[in-house]
C-alpha cells in the first residue's frame, strides 16, 4: 500500500534523491516463498523482489519474469500463490514451486498506477493513484470500476470480516458488497494504512492515528500530531510508522506511546513497512531491511544478500519466510 503527502514526505526525505512517481504522491508503499526452490537472478542490477526462507537471515532475489526498471506497491499472499502489484506495470503472479512471475492482468488501463491490492470472495480489488477502484471477478485478469466509486487517490485496504475499507486522500470508504459499492464513512483527512488488532481497526492519517471498535462507524484518535505512514501490530502491540519522529510502539489502547527507533538511524530516515515472524519484529526501512529480537529495543541491518542502502517500501510475511520488494527509486 501507498502513502503520505508528498510535499512534506519529500521534505523529509531530500536527503536522499528518489525517483518520484509522481508529484502528489510516494510510495509506501502485503507470500508464499518457494520452499527448496532457490529464486532466481532476472537481471545484474539490484533485483526488486527479495525473499527469505530462513527466517530473515539470508536473502536471495526473487524477480524473475518482473520488469527490472518496475516498483513494488504491494504484496499479497492467498493460498499458495503469491500475488504482487506494482506502480505502473500492472500486477503479477507466482505459485508455489515456481521460478517466474507470470503477468495477469489483461486490461487494466495503460500506466495505471496501483497503490495496493485485496482478494475479497472471489474479487479482486485495487486501490489506485488515478483510477480509484477497480474490481476484477476472473481472477484479476478483466477488470472494471465499481458502480459506486472512489473519486480520489486510494491508498490502503483491508479486509475485516465481511467488510472492506479503503483509505484514501479524502477519508475512509466501506464496503459490504465485496467492492461492488464503496460508502464514505469518514471525512476530511488523507488515509495511509490499517491494522486490525482484538477486533478494532486502525487507521494511519496525515495527523496521527484513529481507531474504531464498532466496524467503522465511529471513530477517535488515539495519537497525534505526527503523520503516519502506516500502522501495524505483532498480535499484542500496536507500531506507527511516524513521519519525523521515527518508529512507535503502544498497546491497543494507544494512549502512551514509546519510540523504538535505536539502530534504524535518525528519526527522518523512514521506516516504510513492519512485519513479525517468529520471534522477531522486521522493517523496511530507507537504507535496508532491520530486525529486532527484543520487540524494538534495538534494530539491526540485514546484509546477507540484500543490497547497500536501498529503500524497501513493501514487506510480507510468508508461509516459509518473507518477501520484500523495492517500490522507491534512489539515484
Amino acid at each position: 500500500m501507498k502513502s503520505c503527502n508528498c510535499l512534506i514526505l519529500y521534505t523529509t526525505l531530500c536527503l536522499t534523491a528518489c525517483d518520484p512517481k509522481s508529484a502528489e504522491n510516494v510510495v509506501d508503499s502485503t507470500s508464499i516463498t518457494n520452499a527448496g526452490v532457490m529464486p532466481t537472478v532476472s537481471h545484474n542490477t539490484i533485483s526488486i523482489v527479495y525473499s527469505s526462507i530462513d527466517g530473515g537471515n539470508t536473502w536471495h532475489a526473487f524477480d524473475h519474469g518482473i520488469p527490472p526498471d518496475a516498483t513494488i506497491s504491494s504484496f499479497l499472499v492467498q493460498d499458495d500463490k503469491i500475488f504482487t502489484s506494482t506502480d505502473y506495470d500492472g500486477i503479477y503472479l507466482i505459485k508455489r514451486m515456481e521460478k517466474q512471475w507470470k503477468r495477469i492482468d489483461e486490461d487494466l488501463p495503460k500506466g495505471i498506477d496501483i497503490n495496493t491490492i485485496l482478494i475479497s470472495g472471489k474479487t479482486f480489488i485495487i486501490g489506485t493513484l488515478s483510477h480509484g477502484i477497480m474490481i476484477s471477478k476472473n481472477d484479476g485478469k478483466n477488470w472494471e470500476s465499481p458502480s459506486i466509486q472512489i473519486d480520489t487517490p486510494v491508498r490502503a485496504l483491508h479486509k475485516m470480516g465481511s467488510l472492506l475499507f479503503a483509505g484514501a486522500d479524502n477519508g475512509i470508504s466501506k464496503s459490504i458488497d465485496d467492492g461492488k459499492t464503496w460508502t464514505h464513512i469518514y471525512k476530511g483527512v488523507q488515509v495511509n494504512g490499517f491494522t486490525e488488532l482484538n477486533d478494532k481497526i486502525y487507521a494511519a492519517v496525515m495527523n496521527g492515528a484513529i481507531m474504531s471498535d464498532d466496524n467503522g462507524i465511529t471513530w477517535k484518535y488515539i495519537y497525534k500530531p505526527n503523520t503516519l505512514h502506516d500502522i501495524s501490530n505483532d498480535g499484542k502491540k500496536l507500531y506507527a510508522m511516524t513521519l519525523g519522529d521515527g518508529l512507535k510502539s503502544s498497546d491497543e489502547i494507544g494512549v502512551a506511546w514509546d519510540r523504538i527507533n535505536n539502530g534504524l538511524g535518525t528519526l527522518n530516515l523512514y521506516t516504510f513497512e513492519l512485519k513479525t515472524f517468529g520471534n522477531k519484529i522486521f522493517a523496511a526501512q530507507w537504507y535496508g531491511i532491520y530486525s529486532s529480537d527484543n520487540w524494538g529495543k534495538t534494530w539491526n541491518i540485514i546484509k546477507n544478500g540484500l543490497p547497500d542502502s536501498t529503500a524497501f517500501t513493501t514487506l510480507e510475511v510468508t508461509r516459509n519466510g518473507l518477501i520484500a520488494g523495492i517500490g522507491l527509486r534512489k539515484k
